[in-house]
């Protein structure tokens, strides 16, 4: 396989050149959550070169997430959505080294599960999990993208521990008390899981990213805006 034809495009810019992607290609990424987020999150990592993808999720594919989850297919429900992801990505690039976490992630798995990847990407679905590979991500001191998404409305910030950046737990102290099932348009989780995979990518390459920011999407007025944080004093993380 043309590995310099499959990425001539990124070659072209300044910023990535042989060397970026040289990088990239070393880069070992876990994503945790195979869902709306991660879908698009999986396939752009995997399509710019990615050495190594590590997909944590648990879950099975239903017919609820075919409206945003284009990893998965009809053919696809009722099967573990990891283990499906690998498949598409296998397809896509098999360059990608994919390696499957079929568990659901716990105060006592979290830390291995970790354990040799240089970056994290918070694509779950609950604030449970997000708080939970938040504060594990802190505490082994390596970055985190973080992204949520909600009816038409999406949020991203990139955590660095090692640069004592806000984390996601600065942005929301407690979970909402009444965290339950809510509508969603397919097409807000791909520009969210989009921006997580490019903020990445930057991360990788060295370039400017989110850190100490909030990006607030808006689907219905199409806008974005950019939120300044700080660290709480008080944070449970990382004050």
């Amino acid at each position: 396989m043309d590995s310099f034809e499959r990425y001539s495009r990124q070659f072209m810019l300044k910023q990535t050149g042989i060397e970026g992607q040289e990088k990239i290609g070393q880069a070992k990424i876990l994503v945790c959550g195979a869902g709306g987020l991660g879908s698009p999150v999986i396939a752009y990592l995997a399509a710019a070169g990615i050495g190594s993808i590590g997909i944590c999720d648990f879950d099975t594919v239903n017919l609820s997430n075919l409206n945003r989850q284009f990893l998965y297919g009809y053919k696809d429900i009722g099967s573990k959505k990891a283990a499906t992801a690998k498949d598409f990505i296998k397809n896509l690039n098999p360059e990608t080294k994919i390696t499957v976490f079929e568990e659901k992630l716990t105060a006592g798995n979290i830390d291995s599960v970790m354990k040799g990847y240089e970056i994290a990407i918070d694509a779950a679905d609950n604030f449970d999990t997000r708080f939970l590979i938040n504060a594990a991500a802190y505490r082994n001191g390596i970055p985190l993208i973080s992204g949520a998404v909600c009816e038409f409305e999406g949020i991203l910030t990139a955590v660095v521990p090692k640069e004592s950046t806000a984390c996601f737990q600065c942005v929301y102290p407690f979970k909402p008390a009444d965290e339950k099932t809510f509508g969603i348009f397919g097409a807000v989780c791909g520009v969210i899981g989009s921006l997580q995979a490019l903020e990445t990518l930057k991360l990788i390459l060295n370039l400017e990213t989110l850190k100490n920011k909030l990006l607030i999407y808006d689907g219905l007025q199409n806008s974005f805006r950019i939120k300044e944080l700080a660290k709480r004093k008080n944070c449970a993380v990382c004050g």
